[in-house]
């Protein structure tokens, strides 16, 4: 048998979730996008590589439309790729694979994957903020920019008050009352299977920021796992955004966790002032690599 044929294309359902947890548990860096439970609330009806016994697996969000199955990246999934990081050769059995069974592939990978592997794919470089927190309580503030000292002691100064353990149901309403249009149904389902998941069994929890009038101005949404806390999600209010609620969150996030060894993952953006905030509180910029390949007919292409 030869190693490409030592992969098999799999559905969720045919997935040995225990032999998968498994798998992924021998990654270095976090995993959190890739447990079967999590793929299970954010991208139903999901697929999978797996090489030989479960020696490494690559999650595949599947969707089909006009009869053609294509691979996405589902929304609250920043990162997937191969699990854990296999030698080159062998992502490069990956990538073959994965466009010879798919024409359309939309798809993030891990900082630790190769970028090199996926030849014949175009690919474009992202980046993620994550922050240690295992320093000592003296040095927390001693990485934060002058700009993010400055709305911290603003947030005091204008007696935002923060408080743990909101309720999903008061955060995705008041999310909802701050969108400008409808939001995206499948986002706003996905995120509160989430919520309801997480929330109830531990892993997740939400901090709010209250104004002096007692309104609720901002809030966010962590999900722990394993040695990391993800800040999945966030809300501000205009009044917020004045009394610089936000800053005020993470700030007492970090204080809360100072020297706990866990990493802080903000999962990045694109928009410059999001990225600033969060370079602010000292975060550090990691790569990964967003991928895509379109082979579909001309016809498809202009429909897609």
């Amino acid at each position: 048998m030869s190693e490409s044929e030592n992969i098999r294309l799999l559905t969720n359902h045919q997935l040995d979730y225990d032999k998968w947890e498994g798998c992924i548990g021998k990654a270095s860096s976090g995993v959190l996008y890739v447990h079967g439970w999590y793929l299970d609330l954010v991208a139903e009806g999901w697929q999978a590589l797996v090489f030989g016994d479960y020696e490494y697996v690559m999650p595949l969000p599947v969707k089909s439309r006009f009869g053609i199955k294509y691979v996405y990246q589902p929304t609250f999934c920043q990162q997937l790729g191969m699990y854990p990081n296999p030698p080159l050769e062998i992502q490069k059995l990956f990538a073959a694979f994965l466009r010879k069974r798919f024409r359309l592939i939309s798809y993030q990978l891990s900082t630790e994957n190769n970028v090199t592997a996926f030849e014949g794919y175009q690919s474009v470089q992202k980046v993620n903020y994550t922050m240690p927190l295992s320093f000592g309580v003296g040095a927390r503030v001693d990485g934060f920019s002058n700009h993010a000292r400055r709305n911290i002691a603003g947030a005091r100064k204008n007696n935002v008050n923060i408080m743990k353990g909101l309720l999903p149901h008061t955060y995705l309403e008041s999310k909802k009352l701050l969108l400008k249009k409808s939001p995206d149904e499948m986002a706003y389902q996905a995120l509160t299977r989430l919520m309801a998941n997480t929330v109830l069994s531990g892993k997740g929890v939400i901090y709010a920021a209250w104004s002096s009038d007692n309104s609720l101005c901002a809030a966010a949404f962590l999900i722990f796992d394993m040695n990391r806390i993800y800040y999945l999600n966030a809300f501000s209010t205009e009044e917020g955004r004045k009394n610089r609620a936000m800053y005020a969150i993470v700030d007492e996030i970090i204080k809360e966790f100072t020297g706990s060894g866990f990493i802080l993952d903000f999962e990045g953006s694109v928009i410059e002032g999001v990225a600033r905030f969060y370079k602010g509180f000292g975060a550090a910029p990691e790569n990964y690599f967003y991928i895509y390949s379109n082979r579909l007919p001309f016809i498809r292409k202009f429909m897609k």
